[in-house]
């Protein structure tokens, strides 16, 4: 990148007025070294406290596009370096210039609201709405409109609108999904999933609400939530503190607050499978949307059974063969259909 200054590459990415050729020198410089990506990382940062301080639509939708096209480079890129290659060390910044490219990303920002903000002026926009899906088998990070980041799981459904409104910020789920919420006084996050409705500032929270699971559950790892059961307008909400998790049972409309391991409440996002007391239903089911298969149970045991136990990035194979040395089942994979067969 010689002769070329990065910092206004940098600076033309977030704005999104970046050429293929210089897009293709960012992303050179970004994937050389481990010290390039925590550079970017405070840019970013520093980017996005902006926008949501000044809080202008255009830049909103920008903002939210640029960082999951970071985030899909960053993904295949970064988790692919050749191997024996060592990174090279190409630039070494310092904390003066780093606060200089945090100033030169605020003024593009500036720039890029007050060459936009007045083609907004007058105009009465349909409000869009963005649908993000997971087959079984995948999972994704997406960024909302205001910055707050969100943890896909698979066979999962995530709608929300292209901007949210000055009063509230709310979407839809269906399925599981971890959030990081940015907080904003006054400015409400709603999750509608299922029968449930959760309502916070900022925090971090997972939500589980599959269709064919027997419950929908909101826990909590950070800050404060307020969970309220749809259509019963005269049953109290529910509050949760960190550790602390909400259940809907679906047969009876029972609603029960239990204690939950706030450290393993995310695991799924970072790979981690967990099984907590889980029956041979809901083992087939995490499996079969973890996996991106089709699980059929042979002979199962007449008696109520169930596992403890979590996997680590670990492949099928390993999975099933952990729980057969307790459970007693043989089992056959052949590409995408498993047999579970019980002795």
């Amino acid at each position: 990148m010689k002769g070329m200054n990065i910092h206004e590459i940098i600076g033309k990415y977030l704005s999104g007025d970046i050429s293929e050729e210089e897009s293709k020198l960012f992303f050179e410089w970004l994937n050389s070294s481990e010290e390039n990506q925590n550079e970017f990382k405070l840019h970013k940062k520093s980017w996005q406290a902006s926008r949501i301080k000044f809080d202008a639509p255009n830049s909103e939708s920008v903002f939210r596009n640029i960082l999951n096209k970071i985030d899909d480079h960053q993904e295949f890129e970064i988790s692919n370096p050749k191997v024996g290659e060592p990174a090279r060390r190409r630039i070494s910044i310092s904390l003066i210039t780093r606060i200089a490219a945090s100033l030169i990303i605020f003024v593009t920002l500036l720039y890029f609201i007050s060459s936009n903000i007045n083609s907004d002026v007058g105009e009465s926009k349909e409000i869009a709405y963005i649908a993000k899906q997971n087959p079984s088998g995948q999972k994704s990070k997406i960024y909302l409109p205001d910055g707050s980041e969100v943890w896909l799981n698979a066979e999962s459904r995530i709608s929300f609108p292209e901007f949210f409104s000055e009063d509230v910020r709310e979407i839809e789920l269906e399925g599981e999904a971890f959030f990081e919420v940015i907080k904003k006084s006054n400015h409400p996050f709603i999750v509608r999933a299922g029968d449930l409705t959760t309502t916070v500032l900022g925090t971090s929270f997972n939500v589980k609400s599959f269709k064919g699971d027997r419950s929908i559950q909101v826990a909590l790892k950070r800050g404060k939530v307020k969970v309220d059961v749809e259509g019963s307008p005269g049953r109290s909400s529910v509050y949760l503190e960190p550790g602390e998790a909400v259940e809907f049972h679906k047969a009876d409309a029972q609603v029960v607050k239990k204690k939950i391991d706030p450290d393993k409440l995310s695991a799924w996002k970072d790979g981690v499978i967990v099984f907590k007391d889980a029956d041979l239903d809901e083992i087939v089911q995490t499996l079969s949307r973890w996996y991106g298969v089709k699980i059929e149970v042979r002979n199962p045991k007449p008696e109520a059974w169930t596992y403890n136990g979590a996997f680590d990035n670990a492949i099928l194979e390993n999975v099933l063969k952990s729980i057969s040395f307790s459970e007693e089942f043989s089992y056959s994979i052949n590409q995408k259909n498993v047999i579970i067969n019980f002795n």
